[in-house]
């Protein structure tokens, strides 16, 4: 009550990418005084791709995504969390403004394109924090293609990708690899079965730790059969699904000329029925992790009652608050988080 009566109005009166690095700069210098998460988690403690998640609830990639306030997310009871996307150069990414909120809709249009630091710089606040020993839950790293590097030259983008996974996944439980976020030119097209093949083989063949595969809610069911059929093939550990839409579906009318990826409550017809198909199609050693339109514990129990192995938080944090999580988990119990 106090974040929506008070903290959210403050926020969104300010411009929303401003809102979303000030909270995070706050979460960053209080993150060593918060208090480890009182929500039972050994109750929970669930085993996926060989990592033991103490929750089923994650923080989504694109929330963090340069490892700026880890610990909080662990305090705040997340029971996994995944920085990123990390490019392997460090890029500005696209022009502002680039952040829209559809207050109404509880949902968010971004266009960032992967602005970061850089690999380099992310890789030696993993490795700090790794060597603090202070962080409990698993770490996910998502990595996508540098925009410097042109989508056509196969060559290039695949060195892209294992330049950063050789950074990174010293640091990380599991790699997750984006190929699907639609602010970076071309990134999509690398979705297509013969594109994926020779992208993930390669990691696949480099990785040390589990590879999870980010995928796109407006793939058409072909596709998406296409992409469970290498991931099956490869044996890829497993596929979050999904990233944001390109679809302005019940969207007001101002935002419909916004490029970007549309993210939140509006996403979440999308989402789930991106999850039902992988579900009927996936082999059973293939792991699911599922977001988008997860704004409720009921949500989250219809996530993981269609056979989800775990769900991932983000916009829900924006209009819910910081501490939704927790509650979520509280209000479910046991029935949701151990179905």
């Amino acid at each position: 009550m106090l974040y929506k009566s008070l903290i959210r109005p403050i926020l969104f009166s300010i411009d929303p990418e401003l809102a979303h690095e000030a909270s995070l700069k706050a979460l960053s210098l209080i993150q060593g005084f918060l208090p480890f998460s009182k929500i039972p988690f050994k109750k929970h403690e669930v085993e996926v791709a060989g990592i033991k998640f103490p929750s089923k609830i994650g923080l989504a990639a694109g929330m963090d995504k340069a490892c700026v306030a880890p610990l909080a997310w662990q305090s705040l009871g997340f029971g996994f969390v995944e920085v990123g996307t990390i490019t392997y150069h460090s890029q500005l990414g696209n022009s502002k403004p680039r952040l829209f909120r559809l207050a109404k809709q509880e949902s968010l249009i971004n266009r960032l394109g992967f602005n970061g630091p850089g690999a380099e710089v992310v890789a030696e606040r993993l490795k700090k924090l790794k060597q603090s020993n202070k962080l409990k839950i698993p770490m996910g790293a998502n990595i996508g293609k540098s925009r410097i590097v042109n989508s056509e030259d196969k060559e290039a983008v695949i060195n892209d990708y294992l330049n950063t996974l050789d950074k990174i996944q010293a640091y990380a439980d599991y790699i997750a690899i984006n190929v699907s976020s639609p602010n970076t030119p071309g990134l999509r097209d690398w979705q297509s079965a013969q594109q994926l093949i020779s992208l993930l083989q390669p990691i696949k063949n480099k990785s040390l730790k589990p590879i999870f595969l980010k995928i796109s809610p407006d793939l058409d069911e072909a596709s998406l059969n296409q992409i469970l059929e290498v991931a099956n093939n490869l044996k890829i550990d497993g596929i979050i699904a999904t990233n944001t839409t390109i679809s302005r579906k019940n969207c007001p009318e101002w935002s419909i000329a916004e490029a970007g990826g549309l993210s939140g409550a509006l996403l979440k017809e999308k989402s789930l029925n991106i999850l039902k198909q992988l579900i009927k199609n996936k082999s059973d050693k293939l792991a699911i992790i599922s977001v988008g339109g997860i704004h409720s514990a009921d949500d989250i129990k219809q996530r993981l009652d269609l056979g989800a192995d775990l769900v991932q938080i983000y916009t829900a944090l924006v209009y819910e608050g910081p501490w939704w999580v927790s509650k979520a988990t509280r209000d479910t119990q046991e029935g949701i988080i151990s179905s």
